[in-house]
C-alpha cells in the first residue's frame, strides 16, 4: 500500500460516512469469515463470486452477515474456460483455450487438462508420464476434501492472495493480482444448463445481488501452461452476464485487463436496452483518455459507468503515479472505492488506503472525500440496500 498504516485516515471515517468497500474477496478466507465481516469498521462489503465453484461460499457469507454483505455472482475471465456456452464446447473442451501469440504452447501439449476439463483424469494423471494414458474409461474427478476454502473447487478466487502472485498477470493495467495458485483454474467444465440456471436462480433468491465479476483479460494464463482463456469465450460470457443483468435490472462489476477497447466497443453495440442500470469498472487501470471514452458512450449509457479504485492493486510503487492520474480524472459522482482483498482482515486497512490516495488525487480533505463517496457508495448499491433493509424489516416482523 502506499501509505503507512500510523498515517491512514482514522476507521471511524468509513462507518461515519458510510462508505462500503465496493468490492471483495473475503470469502476466500472463510475461517470465522461471518463474524470478522461482521466486526469490520467498513459499513457493508459487495462480495464478489468468480466461478460456480464459489458462489455458495458468498452465500452463505451474505447468510453469515446479514445486512453488511451484498453478494454478487459471476464468471471472472480467469476461469471462463470452465464455463461452457454450447455443448459443442463441453465435448472439445481445447476450443475453450487460446494458444499464446508466439505458439510456443497448444492444448494438445496439456492432455490431463484437457481431461480434467472434460471431468475425467487420464490413466496418467498422478505419474510422471505426460502423455494421456491408454486408453478406456478415465475415472471421474475426484470433489476436493471437505473445507477446501472458496467453496468448492479447491482454490482461492481473484483477490490478493499470501502469494501476491495471480493466475493472469496484469500488464500495466492494474488489474489481475491473485493467489499464487493453479487448483481453482483447473477442473471440470460446466455446462452452460448447470451454471448459467444456478447464476438466475441464486440472482432470484437475493433480489439485492449483483452480477460480478466478471470480464475480460487478455493477460489470464491457465498456471502450468502458456495457454490463455479463450478470449472469444471471453467476449461471450461477458455478454451473456450483461444480458442478463439487464434483464433482471441488476447492477454489475466488471473485471477488464488489456481489453478495454474491446469493452467499449461491446458496450456501445448493446447500447442502453442491452446494458445493466449501473456498470462499475472495478480496480480501474485504463487510461484517462478512455475515462472520457467510456462516460461520453452514447444512448445514455455513459452516464451508468462507475469507476473504482484500490490500493492493492492500483497503487503499487510503479503505478501510483498513473493511479493518482486516474483518481483525478473520474468524474467526482462516479467514484468509487473497494480493498479487493481476499480477507477480511484486510478490508479496513485496504478501504483507509484507497481513501487517503483518492483524498491526495484531487486535492481534497479526507473527510469531505469520505462523504461524496460514501453518497457515490448508496448511489450505485440503491436497489442492493434497499433490497437488504426490507429483508431486514421482514425479519424483524418475524420475531
Amino acid at each position: 500500500m502506499s501509505t503507512t498504516t500510523a498515517a491512514l485516515p482514522d476507521a471511524s471515517l468509513l462507518t461515519r460516512f458510510g462508505i462500503g468497500d465496493a468490492h471483495c474477496h473475503p470469502q476466500d478466507d472463510p475461517h470465522d469469515a461471518g463474524r470478522r465481516v461482521r466486526d469490520l469498521r467498513t459499513p457493508c462489503l459487495a462480495v464478489m463470486g468468480t466461478r460456480a465453484g464459489d458462489w455458495g461460499a458468498v452465500e452463505e457469507l451474505a447468510k453469515a452477515a446479514p445486512g453488511k454483505v451484498i453478494p454478487c455472482f459471476g464468471v471472472h475471465p480467469w476461469f471462463a474456460h470452465l464455463h461452457a456456452l454450447s455443448d459443442t464446447q463441453l465435448s472439445d473442451p481445447a476450443a475453450l483455450l487460446d494458444s499464446p501469440p508466439n505458439g510456443k504452447d497448444a492444448p494438445v501439449n496439456h492432455p490431463q487438462l484437457l481431461a480434467a476439463m472434460s471431468g475425467s483424469r487420464s490413466r496418467s494423471s498422478g505419474s510422471s508420464s505426460s502423455g494421456s494414458g491408454s486408453g478406456g474409461t478415465s475415472p471421474r474427478v475426484q470433489p476436493p476434501p471437505a473445507g477446501t476454502p472458496a467453496g468448492g473447487d479447491g482454490a482461492p478466487g481473484p483477490g490478493p492472495g499470501p502469494g501476491g502472485a495471480g493466475v493472469g498477470g496484469s500488464g500495466d493495467e492494474g488489474c489481475g493480482c491473485g493467489p499464487s495458485t493453479s487448483a481453482g483454474a483447473r477442473g471440470r467444465v460446466r455446462a452452460p444448463g448447470e451454471w448459467l440456471g444456478e447464476l438466475r436462480r441464486l440472482l432470484g433468491e437475493h433480489p439485492g445481488a449483483l452480477v460480478g465479476e466478471f470480464g475480460l483479460d487478455r493477460a489470464a494464463v491457465v498456471p502450468g501452461t502458456r495457454l490463455k482463456p479463450s478470449f472469444a469465450h471471453q467476449l461471450a460470457l461477458t455478454e451473456a452476464h450483461l444480458a442478463l443483468a439487464a434483464e433482471l435490472g441488476r447492477p454489475v462489476s466488471m473485471h477488464c485487463v488489456q481489453s478495454y477497447g474491446h469493452l467499449q466497443d461491446l458496450l456501445r453495440r448493446l447500447g442502453p436496452s442491452g446494458c445493466p442500470p449501473k456498470i462499475m469498472l472495478h480496480s480501474y487501470g485504463g487510461s484517462v483518455d478512455l475515462v472520457k471514452g467510456f462516460t461520453r458512450l452514447p444512448g445514455g449509457v455513459g452516464d451508468r459507468i462507475y469507476f473504482s479504485f484500490s490500493s492493492v492493486i492500483n497503487a503499487r510503487p510503479d503505478r501510483r503515479a498513473g493511479l493518482l492520474q486516474r483518481l483525478a480524472a473520474v468524474p467526482p459522482e462516479r467514484l468509487l472505492l473497494e480493498s479487493d482483498q481476499s480477507s477480511a482482515d484486510r478490508v479496513d486497512e485496504g478501504m483507509r488506503a484507497i481513501l487517503a490516495d483518492a483524498a491526495e488525487a484531487r486535492g481534497m480533505a479526507v473527510e469531505a472525500l469520505a462523504a461524496a463517496v460514501g453518497d457515490n457508495f448508496r448511489a450505485f448499491f440503491a436497489s442492493s440496500l434497499e433490497a437488504m433493509a426490507k429483508q431486514a424489516q421482514r425479519q424483524q416482523q418475524q420475531v
